[in-house]
């Protein structure tokens, strides 16, 4: 059985119809993830329901992209509870009855905007960074209880996230589609799905993933050239803010 939780249920719905088409069985929750006692009942509610739990994976995620002044303390909690908080908490109670169980494998996907800083992204960016952390850190933790923790890191991919982040004034001027997100590669969903679902298909897997080339090669530079990537980025940036008339052009 495959258990899909979200605070859209037609969206849902239409993954749901899919799984049953290929003659799976699929059972739906609804839950936000922004309210915390939600994602506290969730795993608790999905075992009562079929029985067992061996698969996790936290998919979740919430940005608003725009100078960090014009983001509201709401808008903060926001943030850290869908993408950092409640992915622990589900975790958290997960891993109790995997360990129960005698393993499991649990997926978190954080993003590679991690190992880049980007203007504007900054509480998206710290607060999948936690995830990043608690991914690392509870793999060493729980593998003594054969439960892996895989971390998935994709760039920018065509979903409805993009689509759906919260712009702040500023950054209506500019649009979301600025600076970074222009010059990295699109890939597309069904892509990054496929390659996920091999790693957990493969149980000597037990590590990170990171899709496409360019991506690795960012990793890559990231990690041992991160001036230079950090350099560009602030080109780009100030660029940006030249653009908007928001800082004066040097002269």
């Amino acid at each position: 059985s495959v258990v899909l939780a979200s605070r859209r249920v037609d969206a849902l719905e239409r993954v749901a119809e899919m799984i049953r088409s290929a003659g799976g069985s699929a059972e739906i929750f609804k839950v936000d993830l922004s309210n915390v006692s939600e994602a506290d009942k969730l795993v608790g509610s999905v075992v009562d329901k079929i029985g067992r739990l061996d698969l996790l994976v936290n998919n979740a995620g919430y940005g608003v992209y725009g100078p960090i002044d014009e983001v509201s303390t709401e808008e903060i909690h926001r943030i850290f509870a869908v993408n950092a908080i409640s992915p622990a908490i589900l975790i958290s109670r997960a891993a109790g009855y995997m360990k129960k169980f005698g393993g499991g494998c649990i997926v978190n996907i954080s993003t590679m905007a991690i190992y880049t800083p980007i203007p504007w992204l900054s509480l998206y960016d710290a607060s999948k960074a936690a995830l990043k952390t608690l991914t690392d850190t509870l793999r060493v933790e729980l593998k003594p209880y054969g439960i892996r923790v895989i971390g998935v890191y994709p760039g920018y991919v065509d979903t409805e996230f993009h689509r759906n982040v919260v712009l702040t004034e500023t950054s209506r001027k500019s649009g979301w589609n600025s600076g970074v997100s222009r010059f990295a590669p699109i890939m597309r969903s069904d892509q990054v799905a496929r390659e996920i679902v091999k790693r957990i298909m493969d149980p000597e897997f037990n590590g990170d993933i990171v899709i496409g080339f360019s991506y690795k090669l960012l990793k890559r530079l990231s990690q041992h050239l991160g001036w230079l990537v950090n350099k560009a980025l602030e080109r780009m940036y100030i660029a940006n803010l030249e653009r908007l008339g928001l800082i004066r052009r040097k002269s």
